[in-house]
């Protein structure tokens, strides 16, 4: 068995190294579906599957299933933490590149995932020639009451700062009774919850995901998926998770993603990433779908935040641009703008001020010529 601890592999790694492609387009029909929440009560625990074994760890049900492997509640024999643990099997796929496609990405994804507070921890990888799995840091829950899903308390948040209907409960136990009705909290359950969200927590939100794009964007790193679903809560902190499409720049070539999320021109980039963002900050300020954009709220008019949805709207119309070069280049200039309104300042003015120095650039470039 090959197993990884902290980004090492011991021999037998390299047989999922060698057959990738890249390159290879999908209709919408075939865009990845990335893993789902297990509706409350709707299935009871299940036993792990013949041959499954997860060292240390006794798997108590599974909470989420996609296009790419199942999600299962786990729990550490020794030391009691709950945790999730993802396991995608060679046997689930028809051919073998999503299945080379899914470790690629978690092999370049899990040195780093430690390395910012708003990534999802990959704790430990392991697995043969024809399943791997891997521990994660599992979600707080959004049905049962008194859970939190690992050691990671809410700590260093003060206390004023922190919204009482956003909170992540106390404590870290399970009762035994509240196993089927565990379901993972993510930003597309918060948001089913509670519609659009106040300016406040989504600028915070968007924040948070826009300095882990950034984060990844400098390690030459993409995600090619980013979406309410694919974000998850830790100890109340929204972390970018799911990142079974993450690819280096230079490798991420083939059309995977969410339908609604994908720029024009495709996933692969940073400015597609920021652009998959910025759809996702529309249904959080809006609570309208995706699809809908750019249509505003319907009381945009009357709304007494209405001057700071003006200045995030011209963060999401930069961010949305259907053209690449119009766009931010990476998480690190979105964020930026972000940090910008958080503080107070113009968004919109600041883009102005741009838009004239290029206009003059211009200009100043044109006379040169005319001249030469």
């Amino acid at each position: 068995m090959m197993i990884i601890r902290n980004g090492v592999a011991s021999q037998g790694a390299h047989r999922y190294k060698g057959n990738m492609q890249t390159g290879v387009p999908v209709t919408p029909q075939t865009l990845a579906v990335n893993q789902t929440s297990t509706p409350q009560g709707s299935t009871p625990p299940l036993p792990a599957p013949p041959g499954t074994e997860v060292p240390d760890h006794k798997l108590l049900r599974v909470i989420g299933r996609g296009a790419y492997g199942e999600v299962w509640l786990a729990q550490h024999k020794t030391l009691g933490t709950l945790r999730a643990v993802k396991i995608v099997r060679r046997d689930s796929f028809g051919d073998e590149r999503p299945f080379q496609r899914e470790f690629d990405g978690l092999q370049k994804y899990e040195p780093i995932s430690r390395g910012h507070p708003n990534l999802m921890a990959i704790l430990h990888v392991g697995g043969s020639d024809d399943c791997f799995y891997c521990v994660m840091e599992l979600a707080d829950a959004t049905t049962c009451v008194g859970v939190q899903s690992s050691e990671f308390k809410v700590q260093g948040i003060p206390e004023s700062e922190r919204r009482a209907e956003f909170e992540a409960p106390p404590t870290l136990n399970l009762e035994p009774g509240t196993l089927n009705s565990f379901v993972p909290r993510t930003l597309r359950s918060d948001l089913k919850r509670h519609g659009a969200l106040p300016i406040d927590r989504c600028l915070e939100i968007g924040h948070s995901l826009a300095s882990a794009l950034a984060y990844l964007h400098a390690q030459k790193l993409v995600h090619r998926d980013v979406k309410p679903s694919n974000v998850i809560f830790v100890g109340g902190v929204a972390k970018l998770a799911d990142i079974g499409l993450v690819a280096g720049i230079d490798d991420a070539r083939s059309f995977v993603g969410t339908e609604g999320y994908i720029p024009p021109e495709g996933p692969g980039t940073p400015s597609a990433d920021c652009y998959s963002l910025g759809k996702l900050l529309y249904e959080l300020i809006t609570g309208h779908d995706r699809n809908a954009w750019p249509e505003p709220p319907a009381d945009l008019a009357t709304r007494p935040d209405r001057e700071r949805l003006l200045e995030l709207n011209a963060i999401l119309h930069r961010a949305c641009a259907p053209k690449p070069d119009h766009r931010y280049t990476d998480g690190a200039a979105m964020m930026t703008d972000l940090e910008r309104l958080i503080e107070g300042r113009s968004v919109r003015q600041q883009q102005m001020w741009q838009r004239r120095g290029q206009f003059g650039a211009k200009l100043v470039l044109r006379q040169s010529s005319n001249e030469g």
